[in-house]
């Protein structure tokens, strides 16, 4: 299956997606980088463009190119901002990775967006113990 995602043409967001994946298991990252890159110009979903955006931030900070990761996650959740979508780990990634490397202006203003998603999926109050790290005026 995994070499037939290298032949198949790219016509669904799965298929870029699949591709992206076989280049990151051949630590081919930077392959994957392009194929995710192309795969949110194309006219999908904005969910799936959003989740495009996320794996591109998550290949970001495997890269090391961790501005870049950050501002790949922004545009990803400003797009499904108004549209419920169900958490997920990467969820928690994203945060920690706004808060490690020192963007806690946009992590508190994402945390606490996130967190009124609660009302339709109580997995988002995971996201509570961020809050006492981004507004303890001990933290750095």
């Amino acid at each position: 299956m995994q070499v037939f995602s290298l032949l198949r043409p790219l016509k669904k967001y799965n298929h870029y997606v699949e591709r992206a994946a076989l280049y990151e298991s051949l630590f081919m990252r930077r392959k994957a980088m392009e194929t995710m890159k192309r795969a949110v110009l194309q006219p999908f979903a904005e969910k799936e463009i959003a989740s495009g955006l996320v794996y591109l931030g998550m290949l970001s900070l495997k890269l090391k190119s961790h501005r870049q990761a950050l501002d790949y996650f922004d545009q990803a959740l400003e797009m499904v901002l108004e549209e419920p979508f169900n958490y997920s780990s990467n969820i928690s990634k994203i945060m920690e990775a706004f808060i490690q490397y020192g963007d806690k202006e946009r992590a508190l203003y994402w945390l606490r967006q996130l967190l009124e998603k609660q009302s339709y999926d109580r997995r988002f109050k995971k996201l509570e113990k961020y809050m006492d790290l981004l507004t303890d005026p001990k933290r750095k």
